[in-house]
């Protein structure tokens, strides 16, 4: 099993991430992928919406968290479809995340955020399922880390943004039981 080295709660843009990873460690990742939502499900199983809606700090709300990680999946998808092509560089992500911002999420219960989650995450899942042992190792620049991104780094990119958020909506759940 590959060692993830804890980073604690560090600013996303300030997290770095090895490259080259092998090809061994790609069950390893899609588990982690594959396994994700139903971590947030269990979590927010009974979480209220007075929770799940506010916003501490201006920073986003549960429900802002997950509908960002909705977002990401067409990114993620087209990330790993340029890899596979043989793109030089992999395409870029708005960093001022103004579609999250820009959604409703704040206006959906839950429960529809995490469905929809788990079925863009099975859309990237059976993607990830047909690539095969020579599109694991081509990679792609990735146009924020300035290095080179095979299929299991980005695998490993989502995962460890997935925990990034993770991590964030248990530190709102947290702080609000302290109200």
């Amino acid at each position: 099993m590959k060692e993830v080295k804890p980073q604690s709660f560090v600013r996303w843009f300030d997290r770095q991430f090895d490259s080259n990873t092998g090809s061994e460690y790609f069950d390893e990742f899609l588990k982690r992928l594959e396994h994700f939502p139903a971590v947030l499900n269990k979590l927010l199983k009974s979480c209220p919406t007075e929770v799940s809606t506010r916003k501490m700090r201006d920073k986003w709300s549960v429900n802002e968290n997950i509908g960002h990680l909705i977002l990401l999946e067409d990114l993620w998808r087209i990330r790993f479809r340029d890899i596979k092509e043989g793109k030089p560089d992999l395409s870029p992500a708005d960093l001022n995340n103004t579609a999250t911002d820009k959604s409703s999420f704040n206006n959906m219960l839950i429960e529809e955020l995490i469905k929809n989650l788990v079925s863009e995450r099975h859309k990237t899942i059976a993607m990830l399922q047909k690539m095969s042992e020579e599109d694991l190792l081509k990679t792609s620049m990735h146009p924020r880390l300035h290095q080179p991104m095979n299929i299991i780094d980005l695998m490993h990119f989502v995962a460890e943004h997935d925990l990034h958020h993770l991590h964030a909506i248990q530190s709102i759940i947290g702080s609000m039981e302290n109200i």
